[in-house]
């Protein structure tokens, strides 16, 4: 049984996520411009929703949980947990790999949300760490989660290789004359490496999670 109105769940996340019908509305753009819903909510729309006056459509239920964060069930009304990853979330394996003959060793759980394309496990693995360049992050034998990807985004910490040597993991830094940079936490004993190009390096992947072992040693 309904514990809410749908008009109240929007008014709730609305306050919660401090959001005005203006700023949903063009965030709502926004999901349009990403391909990701097919038309805006505009502004009356929303006011009224907000009045009880309308009950959305599933398309703008699904628009609105998106823009607030918030399960769709629950902005229906439905006594559910708001958070949005509710029944969403599942448990699976994905490998940690040996970063020098990237043979799999060990699998390890791996926790993912089934409504995100790009949270497929099949995106990820895992290394262990062999130095303590990126340290106090990442020690050596700590667990490095890695998103497979070839390009990067400029700060980011990668797993890469230089000119075909072994990985590494290093924060890319590319300066507004294309030239990277690559550095480690542990600078005292790993130097930045500066004057490389997108020639020199191999982006294997994105660190998006560590499991910090060496911190509770």
């Amino acid at each position: 049984m309904s514990n809410s109105t749908f008009a109240e769940r929007l008014k709730e996340a609305m306050k919660i996520r401090k959001l005005k019908s203006s700023q949903i509305e063009k965030m709502s753009e926004d999901l349009v411009s990403e391909q990701k819903i097919k038309r805006p909510i505009r502004m009356p729309v929303i006011t009224d929703y907000l009045k009880g006056r309308y009950e959305a459509a599933q398309s703008n239920i699904y628009a609105l949980a998106l823009i607030l964060n918030v399960n769709e069930v629950w902005l229906m009304g439905e006594d559910v947990p708001m958070d949005r990853s509710y029944g969403r979330t599942k448990i699976a394996e994905i490998n940690i790999i040996d970063i020098l003959t990237n043979e799999t060793i060990q699998k390890i759980p791996y926790c993912y949300r089934t409504d995100i394309a790009e949270d497929d496990p099949k995106n990820f693995f895992a290394i262990y760490a062999n130095d303590n360049s990126m340290a106090p992050l990442l020690d050596v034998g700590d667990i490095a989660i890695i998103k497979k990807y070839k390009e990067f985004s400029n700060r980011k910490t990668y797993l890469l290789k230089i000119k075909n040597g072994n990985p590494i993991i290093r924060k890319v830094i590319q300066a507004d004359n294309g030239k990277i940079e690559l550095q480690a936490m542990n600078m005292w004993n790993f130097p930045t490496q500066y004057d490389l190009t997108m020639d020199d390096i191999e982006i294997l992947g994105e660190v998006i999670k560590v499991e910090n072992n060496s911190a509770f040693k």
